[in-house]
């Protein structure tokens, strides 16, 4: 009887770590490494210890580079914008500029020992959002939360031109 792999081996890549201890280079295939590895970290690759013998399997290989992390664990634009939503509205200055971009709708209170709340609520406003898990999968309201922090970036410039000009 044949054992499937199943679907979720092709879906999903396994990573694991493991140590070669031995290769043999054949002229018809190519030749054969072996590896240990151990079961426990392997996670949802557990499916390769139900294998056949000499069943092909493909393995991507990446040395591991103790001096140089892995990047593969770079987050996605949508988390990035959703972790620098929480952090800008934590910042005085931010918190300054939406104070100053949303001074004609008057419905904030700035100013009251709140001004991280109203910056929330500001932002939330100003890029028409209900929740910053919107912006987890939504790229129209992360293009126009970018937006706003470019914004916020050009006002940092001009804010620090005219204090080194009052200064």
């Amino acid at each position: 009887m044949v054992r499937k792999i199943p679907k979720r081996a092709y879906d999903k890549p396994t990573f694991f770590e493991a140590q070669v201890v031995a290769y043999q280079m054949h002229q018809k295939d190519g030749g054969t490494i072996k590896i240990i590895l151990h079961a426990d970290d392997i996670g949802d690759g557990d499916w390769l210890m139900h294998c056949y013998p000499l069943t092909p399997v493909a393995i991507g290989i990446k040395p591991l580079d103790y001096d140089n992390p892995d990047q593969s664990k770079t987050k996605s634009e949508y988390d990035r914008a959703f972790k620098r939503f929480s952090m800008l509205c934590r910042d005085k200055k931010f918190q300054r500029f939406m104070e100053e971009l949303s001074q004609d709708e008057g419905s904030y209170a700035w100013g009251l020992g709140q001004d991280e709340n109203e910056c929330v609520k500001a932002t939330k406003k100003y890029i028409n959002i209900t929740s910053r898990r919107e912006l987890l999968d939504n790229y129209a309201k992360v293009d126009q939360f970018n937006e706003l922090v470019k914004k916020f970036e050009e006002w940092l410039k001009h804010e620090n031109i005219m204090g080194h000009y009052q200064s």
